[in-house]
């Protein structure tokens, strides 16, 4: 449980630290804010973050790590609506490491995304060593082409309608055809998985964690950002946690608690080809209050 106080010296009895407590582990009095549950706090740390006077103490957040917020070093609204719009996927890269200190500053970038419950659930595994990338590309391309073998079979099609549904068939032959082309690829010599990146970054939660599949894309997005504007390409490597899903032994292969689970991999490196314009993307539908009503 941690320790919270509230310095009747500095408190201005805003209120603030009351209003957004989700705990309830303020309460205001007439003449000042106490604690009344230290107990049932999320360790958000709004109470620190809102406090004008910093009257809120807080043994998680200790002010000295806690700088005040200076707005001035904020992004405007267009500055970052075009770094939003200039990141891209790269799958070409210069063949150039990565320094493990700029992975690191990356990575670190990702710790400032939202989490459920402030869970902050999300660590990484950093492959950069190219003998093992390739043999975890080459282990991906297996499962995908043992899965579109089974997908090929219509007996097994017919078993798996029973099992996991028609849907979820339905989904798997329509990805077979890019399964099957993933496996000529990389029978001619190419990486169609992480495309001989330096780098593959792989996310992972604890096993029980309801949400570490969204914590853990929050924080990849973060990291997709921060390397973009470090002159750094990435890119979401959808088929490799396909892959992992379905098969026991590629999750073995990246050495993993038995506690914890992958849930999200990019690869990460310099990209080869500069990108001179931003492109047009589709405008989604906005509906007011009921979908399909303007």
């Amino acid at each position: 449980m941690p320790e919270i106080s509230v310095l009747p010296e500095r408190c201005t009895r805003c209120g603030a630290c009351v209003a957004l407590c989700t705990g309830r582990v303020f309460r205001q009095e007439p003449d000042r804010v106490v604690v009344a549950d230290a107990a049932a706090c999320w360790l958000c740390g709004h109470c620190v973050a809102v406090c004008p006077a910093d009257a809120v103490l807080h043994s998680e957040y200790p002010l000295e790590d806690c700088p005040p917020l200076d707005p001035a070093r904020l992004p405007s609204a267009e500055a970052l609506e075009w770094t939003l719009r200039a990141r891209r996927s790269a799958r070409v890269f210069r063949d150039r490491p990565v320094p493990r200190e700029v992975v690191r500053e990356l990575v670190d970038a990702g710790r400032w995304a939202p989490s459920a419950s402030n869970a902050q659930p999300v660590d990484w595994l950093v492959i950069d060593d190219p003998a093992r990338i390739a043999a975890l590309s080459a282990q991906t391309v297996a499962v995908l082409a043992q899965t579109a073998r089974l997908l090929r079979n219509p007996l097994v099609r017919f078993l798996l309608r029973l099992t996991v549904g028609a849907e979820q068939v339905r989904r798997g032959m329509e990805r077979l055809p890019s399964f099957e082309r993933l496996v000529q690829r990389h029978a001619q010599g190419e990486d169609p998985i992480f495309f001989r990146a330096p780098v593959v970054l792989i996310a992972h939660v604890p096993r029980d964690d309801y949400f570490g599949r969204e914590d853990a894309t929050y924080a990849a997005y973060n990291v997709m950002l921060a390397a973009a504007l470090r002159g750094l390409g990435t890119c979401h490597i959808g088929y490799f946690t396909v892959a992992l899903a379905r098969s026991a032994r590629l999750r073995a292969a990246l050495g993993l608690p038995p506690d914890r689970r992958a849930v999200l991999a990019m690869v990460l490196g310099y990209p080869r080809y500069r990108f001179h314009r931003v492109l047009s993307r589709r405008r989604p539908e906005l509906a007011w209050n009921e979908v399909g009503r303007g």
